[in-house]
């Protein structure tokens, strides 16, 4: 069921995402937040990288090794424009690098609670030029969760807020750099000549993007990890599908975290 299930989730939850029907009605198997967590931040970065891939819908034409090495890429992008990002504030903000970079990027941060419009779960989006939206009812709902699970010892003191802003900072650069950056050159041959035609890796920018907010905000785990955290204030059997999924692509078993009871 979780991989079936929880793949018609649409790319990674940091960006736009509807809440899907998953076949799991009000109920369905909701396992406890927090050893799904510790799980999660045991994976490694080719775990993630692997589960980036599988939102690509271009997936089948690579086999694992192509993958890491785009992946290694984008990661290296992502990490390399947080760098500069960092060294080009001019404007800052007092204990918010991410709010800083957006500042002196001149980005229009706003913070509305939820969406316009019904069956949408999304945390944040980008739109170009230089809009970013921050959903704070998710945000809210993430930071309460932790707060109640106890979280903060394992994920330390993240600021959910300046997490999604930093990711979606990415793609702000990622506009301004467009025909320069690795993400937005790098084509893939998908016909033969005569019939050529190139075509852009979407992972490619997710995965720079999660890096960069890493990279950026030095954060000791992949920002991916939020995903499962960020569903889960709005759906625990979605979450739990979305955990197996994880498991199953990172090669994991995702039943060793027991269902809760009532």
């Amino acid at each position: 069921m979780a991989l079936n299930g929880a793949k018609r989730l649409a790319g990674s939850l940091f960006g736009k995402a509807e809440m899907p029907d998953l076949g799991l009605g009000d109920t369905g198997k909701v396992l406890p937040l927090r050893p799904m967590m510790e799980r999660l931040l045991s994976l490694d970065r080719e775990a993630w990288g692997l589960y980036a891939w599988s939102r690509e819908p271009l997936e089948g034409k690579f086999d694992r090794e192509q993958k890491l090495q785009y992946q290694r890429k984008a990661e290296a992008c992502g990490r390399e424009e947080a760098a500069l990002a960092a060294a080009e504030v001019v404007l800052e903000v007092p204990d918010s690098l991410a709010k800083s970079v957006a500042a002196s990027m001149k980005l229009h941060v706003t913070t509305p609670d939820t969406p316009v419009g019904g069956g949408q779960v999304t945390f944040a989006q980008y739109v170009e030029p230089d809009e970013v939206t921050i959903f704070m009812d998710a945000v809210e709902k993430a930071e309460a969760l932790a707060a109640s699970e106890g979280l903060a010892d394992i994920l330390g003191n993240v600021k959910i807020f300046d997490i999604l802003l930093a990711h979606e900072i990415f793609h702000a650069v990622e506009f301004k750099k467009e025909d320069a950056i690795y993400t937005k050159t790098e084509r893939v041959e998908l016909w033969r000549k005569p019939f050529s035609n190139k075509s852009r890796l979407v992972c490619l920018g997710e995965m720079a993007g999660m890096a960069f907010a890493e990279e950026l905000l030095k954060l000791p785990f992949s920002p991916y990890v939020l995903d499962v955290l960020l569903m889960y204030g709005y759906h625990g059997a979605a979450a739990t599908a979305l955990f197996e999924e994880i498991m199953e692509i990172a090669g994991e078993n995702g039943g060793k975290v027991e269902e809760e009871t009532c």
